[in-house]
């Protein structure tokens, strides 16, 4: 059983269920670009450890027809990466950026899928 903290945060950061077409380690990142923001399928290929209070940040490409092609989340550097909390399992929810700020929405959707609240 969870306590209504937690429910409440399920319920305002994972709206919507996960997307079952992406496979372990993808997600979807909302991409500022010329044309206006855009959703684009990305996955993680590496991780970097935060520093003095930072969260870890991942690096990611996004997953293209024609193969993978790195994605600079406004760093520009290849050493820095997407926080956690900027990368979705949910299309909708990543155009809505339902969980911009929580770091550890994964925590809460095990804890949704655990609960059965799906």
């Amino acid at each position: 059983m969870i306590d209504d903290r937690t429910r409440q945060m399920i319920e305002w950061y994972l709206p919507n269920p996960p997307d079952p077409e992406l496979e372990e380690g993808e997600y979807y990142y909302r991409q500022s670009t010329m044309k206006g923001e855009q959703v684009i399928k990305v996955r993680v290929t590496a991780i970097f450890p935060g520093e003095m209070h930072q969260p870890e940040e991942y690096e990611i490409y996004q997953i293209r027809s024609d193969g993978l092609r790195w994605v600079d989340v406004g760093w520009g550097d290849h050493c820095r990466g997407a926080f956690k909390s900027q990368l979705y399992d949910n299309k909708q929810d990543c155009r809505d950026q339902t969980h911009q700020w929580a770091e550890d929405w994964e925590r809460l959707r095990e804890i949704q899928k655990k609960e059965g609240l799906l």
